[in-house]
């Protein structure tokens, strides 16, 4: 009787590590189709890393357009101010 009860249980755990076995190749192989769309957010998150960490990289850009077109520059900076309000509005909407 005990003999039947730990066979039966040996088949059990082995049918248990070939399902495991099985579940991991498949999210392997999903994994995978999404390794692009991460390293392309992990480059995204490591250049704004950077900018904060280093703001005077973007002086020299903002102070090209400044002395090319500082009317473009004005605009810009409306477009962003107001860009800035939406972004602070939505999130004090979000954690109401």
């Amino acid at each position: 009787m005990m003999k039947a009860k730990a066979v039966a249980l040996m088949h059990k755990r082995a049918m248990l590590v070939a399902q495991i076995a099985a579940e991991r190749a498949s999210l392997t192989r999903q994994g995978a189709a999404l390794r692009p769309a991460a390293l392309m957010i992990d480059k995204v998150g490591a250049g704004s890393r950077y900018l904060k960490s280093h703001p005077a990289v973007l002086l020299l850009p903002i102070t090209i357009l400044a002395l090319r077109r500082p009317r473009h520059l004005l605009s810009l900076a409306v477009s962003g101010l107001g860009l800035w309000r939406l972004v602070r509005r939505g999130r004090l909407r979000l954690r109401q």
